[in-house]
């Protein structure tokens, strides 16, 4: 029993996922990944190949995503050779470590920040003293 499904949405976009609900209304959904085929031009003719990427994970820490089911054009289910490719893709990224940026991290883009601005301010001083100065009676720019 395949495990897997392939949604096509209604705003165009193809998803394949772990269904995990099925209610009247809604679908909840685990581990969704956008589908997007690539055409290339190859010598032999054209090329077409699939990249599976993140859907909203890079956006929020939830498990479980719900979605209304007219939102839904249709749900299939995901072939063998699909689903395996799946896995595979969901295993690599699951090896990513995506961690948040500690407290010292952040602390020091803020600080590096505020050096920068004073470096820009201090410039902007130097380059205004600059236009004003004279020599022998007349002003260099």
């Amino acid at each position: 029993m395949n495990d897997y499904s392939v949604l096509k949405l209604s705003n165009g976009e193809d998803l394949i996922c772990r269904i995990v609900n099925n209610t009247d209304s809604d679908l909840v959904i685990q581990s969704p990944l956008k589908m997007e085929t690539i055409n290339k031009v190859t010598r032999g003719g054209v090329s077409e190949s699939l990249s599976l990427t993140r859907w909203l994970q890079p956006f929020s820490d939830v498990k479980d995503y719900t979605i209304q089911k007219n939102s839904v054009v249709i749900s299939v289910p995901a072939s063998v050779g699909l689903s395996k490719y799946y896995e595979f893709v969901l295993k690599k990224i699951d090896s990513i470590d995506f961690t948040n940026p500690s407290e010292s991290d952040i602390k020091k883009i803020e600080d590096d920040e505020i050096k920068e601005n004073e470096v820009r301010r201090r410039l902007d001083k130097l380059k205004k003293d600059l236009a004003k100065i004279e020599v022998d009676g007349e002003t260099i720019h």
